[in-house]
């Protein structure tokens, strides 16, 4: 596989525009390669090796990036807003501060990585892996995380605001001072969760949501719907 320079990428991506062309990275390999603040929003890189690839700032708006090994990759502040990420493997990677509102990660290996302060909001999470993930302060309001697997994840003071959360597994995960307001915690496992100074307001359960030991949903303000 043929490894690409920072510079190279960018000039195929700027040759194929100037050519009014779709931007292809095709086989390529980004391995390691240092892409800081490069713009390759809608650019086809599907099947582009990226892993340990530098892309902090990187525009990748509304990218293909289903099923691509990204494990470890740097996406400090990049824009994958309406990316696609599907059953991608971005465990262990960095998104701190990463814009990936309304992206679309179903099914994919998210678990290890650093979502501190990360936009998710509005993003389709279900059926993911986010075991052991630092989403402190991210905001995953709207978002939705339906049977998706956040076991022993960091949500310290993360917005959950009208997230549907229906099935996942949020075992032992931290959700302290985390903002729950309406969200949908129908059959969710949650426990040994910590859940101090949490806001279930108006959010919603029925009987087969799993609670922790001796904690009583009825006295936060939250609804059973059975």
């Amino acid at each position: 596989m043929t490894k690409l320079t920072r510079d190279q990428v960018i000039q195929i991506v700027a040759s194929a525009r100037e050519r009014g062309e779709k931007p292809e990275l095709f086989g390529a390999g980004l391995g390691e390669t240092e892409l800081l603040r490069a713009k390759l929003g809608g650019t086809k890189i599907s099947e582009v090796e990226l892993r340990r690839a530098k892309l902090s700032g990187a525009e990748l708006l509304r990218a293909d990036l289903s099923r691509m090994d990204l494990r470890g990759v740097d996406l400090i502040g990049a824009n994958l807003q309406e990316a696609d990420l599907s059953q991608a493997d971005l465990s262990g990677a960095n998104l701190f501060m990463a814009n990936l509102s309304e992206a679309n990660l179903s099914k994919a290996n998210v678990s290890q990585a650093k979502l501190i302060k990360t936009n998710l909001r509005g993003a389709n999470l279900s059926q993911a892996t986010l075991s052991r993930a630092n989403l402190g302060e991210a905001d995953l309001s709207r978002a939705s995380l339906s049977q998706a697997n956040l076991g022993d994840a960091n949500l310290r003071q993360a917005s959950l605001r009208e997230t549907n959360c229906s099935k996942a597994d949020l075992s032992r995960v931290d959700l302290s001072g985390a903002d729950l307001r309406q969200a949908n915690l129908k059959q969710a496992n949650l426990t040994q969760a910590n859940l101090s100074g949490v806001n279930l307001s108006a959010a919603r359960y029925n009987q087969t949501t799993a609670w922790p030991t001796n904690f009583d949903p009825t006295r936060t303000g939250a609804i059973c719907e059975d």
